[in-house]
């Protein structure tokens, strides 16, 4: 009895490895296109239950815009900008790390990515009770060049928190990747819609962001003089942070090319290209740029 047992123990263990072996081994993959936070957001990911994990990105990023959404009047960054000058506010755990990054981001680029449009000194953070206070009044929170790359980071952080195996986060102007796949990913001209300057290669763990004049016009502002930024066609940043990536494109749009690859080249693992106002063409040391 105690043998028959033994093997039938044996045998039941040996199936529970061989369903998990078969198991993790077959493809599942999903992909959806929702429109969220101004931009159609595309997420495909690979793996067991990737429906279910699209679907739980997708609620993840709503959640994320309710708090960012400066012409939602409920909205974190709304109240925010509301109460500049009166008093603090008590946000949520998005809206107080995106704005403790943004702040960085500032001191980091000397004033030249500040969603304060140029009041940067004057947003306090209390660490200890989670409060932001503007304290001029009449200042306004924006944190549209940083809040695409945040919830593509965040997504990210989920997905593979969730077990799914690799994906990509497509927020039209910032991309997050995971996973053992890698992804080509076309970098737009910016003067000709139909056509590429090139191809860059993204592995399990790169972001991606853009910034550029060939959508809205020259909608990036100076923040250090009001003034819309005139230096740059577009930027491209490749980095390990979405949010980083996000606000380092900004940046760099109005510093310009110089300055810009300047700073890019003390910056650990960033590499970026940007296309000049006059059309020249201007990477990084690093920058791998695939010719199609």
């Amino acid at each position: 009895m105690k043998i028959r047992l033994y093997y039938f123990i044996v045998a039941f263990l040996l199936l529970l490895i061989a369903v998990e072996f078969i198991y993790t081994r077959l493809i599942f993959s999903a992909e959806r296109t929702v429109y969220l936070m101004g931009t159609p957001v595309r997420i495909k990911i690979y793996g067991v239950n990737s429906p279910f994990h699209t679907r739980l990105a997708f609620e993840r990023i709503w959640w994320i815009e309710r708090d960012f959404n400066r012409f939602r009047k409920d909205s974190q960054v709304s109240l925010l900008n509301e109460l500049a000058g009166k008093a603090p506010l008590e946000v949520s755990c998005d809206t107080f790390e995106c704005l403790k990054l943004a702040k960085k981001m500032a001191s980091l680029t000397r004033g030249s990515f500040d969603v304060t449009g140029g009041h940067d000194r004057s947003l306090v953070l209390d660490h200890k009770t989670r409060k932001v206070f503007l304290k001029k009044k009449g200042a306004v929170i924006d944190l549209g060049g940083i809040g695409k790359g945040y919830a593509a980071e965040v997504v990210r952080k989920l997905l593979m928190d969730k077990g799914a195996k690799s994906g990509m986060i497509d927020m039209h102007s910032s991309i997050a990747v995971f996973g053992p796949r890698t992804w080509r990913v076309g970098i737009q001209h910016p003067r000709e819609k139909e056509r590429q300057l090139g191809m860059v290669v993204l592995d399990g763990s790169d972001s991606l962001a853009t910034s550029g004049d060939y959508e809205r016009g020259q909608h990036i502002i100076d923040p250090r003089t009001g003034r819309p930024a005139t230096k740059a066609q577009s930027v491209t940043v490749i980095g390990k942070n979405a949010a980083v990536t996000d606000a380092l494109s900004t940046a760099l749009f109005v510093l310009g090319p110089e300055a810009g690859i300047r700073l890019v080249e003390t910056l650990p693992e960033i590499e970026a290209l940007i296309v000049a106002r006059n059309g020249r063409i201007v990477k990084s040391s690093g920058f791998a740029l695939e010719k199609k």
